[in-house]
């Protein structure tokens, strides 16, 4: 009787131990799931290729669909970003032995810069972007066999991509307001003595309001933001899903 006793207080402890292990593995994947989640609604920003089918005749047009979907902040981004000449020039394309084909016709301008005027100082800017919270923006490629040599066969297809982040915007300027920001530049910088101090500030106060008067006139014509170069906050890389396109 005794022995029985033992036996089961024995048993009961063996048991007690397995539940427990099942616990602590439950525990410990409903962390990754949590965690693989928060990876992913943390994400800056997520890149979802897709392509009307998945099989093509050599005769045919590839078109490929790219979406671009925020994440949860207001990103000030460079307008290059949301340009499919520009995007799609990142594509990577890999053919059946693990080959990555070259691009043969590329499909990226140059991006021009602009110097605008804040402040009273000059910046070097780039065309930028207001990339709201959560909103999606769709870019198209008409082609990709116009972009590369595709033979018969199975490909696999994916765009990989930087993301610049700004801190600051400057709102597109008219040719003359900068001239006019020019001009308070080199008033602010003379150093004649008979420029008094007051002489200074009434040319200013003059100029400026031949800026306002000039911004109010076009202001439904200047939408555009621009980018200070020197306000770069930080870049990175982003990945699209990859997808699998046949040739037949």
């Amino acid at each position: 009787m005794k022995s029985l006793s033992i036996l089961t207080v024995f048993l009961f402890i063996v048991l007690l131990g397995c539940l427990g292990g099942m616990q602590t593995e439950t525990e410990n994947s409903s962390q990754e799931a949590s965690t693989s989640e928060d990876s992913s609604s943390n994400a800056l920003a997520i890149l979802e290729l897709s392509s009307s089918k998945t099989s093509y005749t050599s005769e045919e047009s590839i078109p490929l669909e790219l979406k671009i979907q925020n994440g949860k902040f207001d990103l000030l981004v460079p307008f290059s970003i949301l340009a499919s000449a520009n995007v799609f020039k990142q594509l990577s394309v890999t053919d059946g032995n693990g080959q990555v084909l070259r691009m043969g016709k590329p499909v990226a301008p140059s991006i021009p810069l602009k110097t605008l005027y804040k402040g009273g100082k000059s910046m070097r800017c780039i065309k930028g972007f207001d990339l709201k919270a959560t909103q999606t923006q769709t870019l198209s490629l008409e082609d990709l066999s116009a972009h590369f040599q595709l033979n018969p066969g199975t490909y696999t297809v994916k765009i990989t991509t930087v993301m610049e982040v700004y801190k600051e915007s400057i709102q597109d300027q008219h040719p003359q307001i900068i001239e006019l920001e020019r001009e308070i530049m080199n008033i602010q910088n003379n150093t004649n003595q008979q420029f008094t101090p007051e002489a200074k500030q009434a040319a200013i106060s003059y100029t400026q309001d031949q800026i306002d008067f000039i911004r109010e006139k076009y202001k439904n014509q200047l939408q555009d933001i621009y980018l200070p170069i020197k306000s770069l906050r930080g870049k990175t890389a982003l990945e699209s899903n990859t997808i699998t396109i046949t040739i037949e």
